[in-house]
């Protein structure tokens, strides 16, 4: 017995130095900062805050001038440096999500966000019909709707000033559930809303363990508060999804045309997940759940955090905003009916500009991860499997090379002409490749009509304008002591 338990030890011991032997190879190969063997960098990591995490992955970038590595322990972290190292990246079907990402899981499963392969290729197709343009485009009184309930709210703190992100957070949160699931839950108006709460501490939790190698292990994050305070937010997340997803099944199972329904016009995304097969399967509930889950943390987090920083831009840069007032007007006198249409946001091409720049400067995600499962080459370099390979937007957006005084705020940089000589996968934000954002559009299209609404009732203006913010990388960049606001009615 004792031979047999030494030789599976010993077997077990030379399997964990091949392995990696060939990681360690590759990480000395590249510049990073010291690290003390056997913990790497793991405790210096653990130990920042968001805002000191933020920066000194930005210093390092600067610093190296190259690709650079961080050790977490024996697990190897790259940081790509260029844009075609990131298209390579992007582009790689040999490489799924960084191990970081399949944190998520607690809450969206296997949801588009982290799944991969044939799951990921299905269901992907699956939700494609979702966000054709005319689809979209019938969400357009729903989205206006819920954003002249936030203006409403706007006007009754009678041009006080505001932290502004809980308030889009709830408009958004409607909208979203709104257009995706049909179902108002009204959480605008009811400032204690559990499910609101709820899901942003979820989303603040989850990033936690997610920067945290120290809360990585289940055995070590299962004791602690942080994970039964997560299960309960997940737990009441759940119970709604469950809930919306089957009065929404029995409204469709109402409909007499629900054959036509699932072939030709399914009205939301929930409608189209109701309705799909896969493989002549439908989804299960558990399935439906997922991707709904995924899709609003996406949704809610990415439109929020792009919204809070595309008002602050309004507020800081004044005469962008006085542009943008006069385009939105000379578009209004144009239109008739309801405005804005699909066909007016698309006369705006300032405020698509000015949008674009803010989305550049403020990248709302800042980093996205890839994990290589085989040996490959990225960039001209050798990887071998188990490598964590790190693409850094905001890193590429804020490049001298890149970009013409990249920390200077000029829309005019994407201006068609000047748009269209960027190298390619330089700017992503909504990543690129396979896996660029399926609601991209939807995103852009709430943020473009919750501009127009706001403009033509507010000018912007900060509380402060002498504050600078203290940028931080969460799931999404945020401002460490938020966006401070004062909304003051236009006279008419």
């Amino acid at each position: 017995m004792s031979v047999v338990l030494v030789f599976c030890l010993a077997f077990a011991l030379v399997y964990f130095i091949v392995r990696w032997y060939r990681i360690f190879l590759c990480g000395v190969r590249l510049p990073g900062p010291w690290a003390l063997p056997p913990f790497g960098n793991v405790q210096f990591i653990a130990t920042l805050k968001p805002e000191k995490l933020f920066r000194t992955v930005h210093q390092y970038r600067e610093r190296f001038g190259a690709s650079f590595r961080l050790w977490l322990g024996p697990q190897l972290w790259v940081f790509l440096h260029t844009p075609q190292e990131t298209r390579d990246a992007l582009n790689d079907a040999t490489l799924e999500r960084a191990d970081t990402f399949r944190l998520l899981n607690v809450f969206i499963g296997n949801g588009l966000l982290i799944s991969e392969g044939k799951h990921w290729e299905l269901h992907r197709k699956a939700l494609g019909p979702s966000f054709h343009p005319n689809i979209l485009n019938g969400f357009t009184k729903t989205i206006i709707q819920h954003v002249d309930i936030l203006l409403g709210r706007f006007e009754k703190l009678n041009e006080k000033p505001v932290e502004v992100t809980d308030y889009l957070f709830s408009c958004l949160f409607d909208t979203i559930i709104d257009t995706s699931m049909g179902k108002n839950l009204q959480t605008q108006e009811d400032s204690n809303s559990n499910y609101s709460h709820a899901f942003h501490r979820i989303g603040e939790l989850l990033y936690e363990r997610m920067v945290n190698p120290l809360l990585a292990p289940d055995f070590i994050y299962n004791k602690t508060k942080r994970s039964k305070d997560l299960y309960n937010y997940v737990a009441i997340v759940h119970n709604l999804m469950d809930t919306v997803i089957k009065e929404r099944q029995e409204y469709l199972q109402q409909e007499d045309n629900l054959n036509e329904l699932s072939i030709k016009k399914p009205r939301c995304l929930l409608d189209t997940l109701l309705t799909a097969t896969i493989e002549g399967k439908p989804l299960s509930l558990k399935e439906i759940r997922d991707e709904v889950n995924t899709f609003i943390l996406a949704g809610v987090d990415t439109t929020m955090a792009a919204m809070s920083f595309i008002l602050y831009s309004l507020g800081k840069y004044p005469q962008e905003q006085q542009k943008l007032f006069e385009e939105i007007q000379i578009a209004r006198e144009e239109s008739q009916d309801l405005f804005p249409k699909s066909s007016d946001l698309n006369k705006l091409e300032y405020l698509d500009m000015f949008i674009k720049e803010c989305l550049r400067f403020y990248t709302i995600v800042p980093m996205t991860g890839r994990q290589t499962t085989k040996p490959t080459k990225i960039g001209g370099r050798s990887y071998p499997k188990g490598v964590s390979l790190w693409i850094n937007m905001y890193g590429l957006s804020h490049d001298s090379r890149l970009f013409e005084k990249p920390f200077q705020f000029r829309p005019l940089r994407f201006v068609r002409s000047e748009y269209q000589r960027l190298e390619k996968f330089s700017y992503i934000p909504y990543s690129g490749g396979s896996h660029v954002c399926i609601g991209r559009k939807y995103s852009l299209q709430i943020m473009k009509i919750m501009c127009v609404r706001l403009l033509q009732q507010y000018e912007v203006v900060l509380r402060d304008p002498e504050e600078e913010l203290i940028l931080m990388s969460q799931m999404t960049l945020k401002s460490k002591n938020g966006i401070n606001l004062k909304f003051i009615k236009r006279i008419r």
